[in-house]
């Protein structure tokens, strides 16, 4: 049984790193938005479908900061906590 907590929190881990790569994908898409079609305008697009249920509610309750937008800096720390919790959760779990 403690096998599955171990892979579990194993599995948080490469989750969080790719949600983190996505976000880093759109974040740099808003800067150098796709012109023409192609693999960046493909990557912009998923990352921002993936993205979005996630930013949507920090951005309703965050007001910008100038043109600057707080919520895919307040999406990672939020992540990252939800992550730490979890992992620490499982490996508790993984100890009986």
């Amino acid at each position: 049984m403690s096998i599955i907590f171990t892979h579990l929190a194993e599995t948080v881990h490469i989750l969080q790193d790719v949600f983190f790569v996505v976000l880093m994908i759109r974040i740099v898409s808003s800067f150098f938005p796709p012109k023409t079609p192609g693999l960046w305008d493909k990557a912009a697009y998923i990352s921002t479908q993936l993205t979005e249920p996630i930013l949507a509610p920090i951005r309703r309750r965050v007001p910008l900061v100038g043109m600057l937008d707080l919520s895919p800096l307040i999406a990672f720390f939020l992540v990252d906590i939800a992550a730490y919790l979890l992992v620490a959760l499982f490996l508790y779990m993984a100890r009986f």
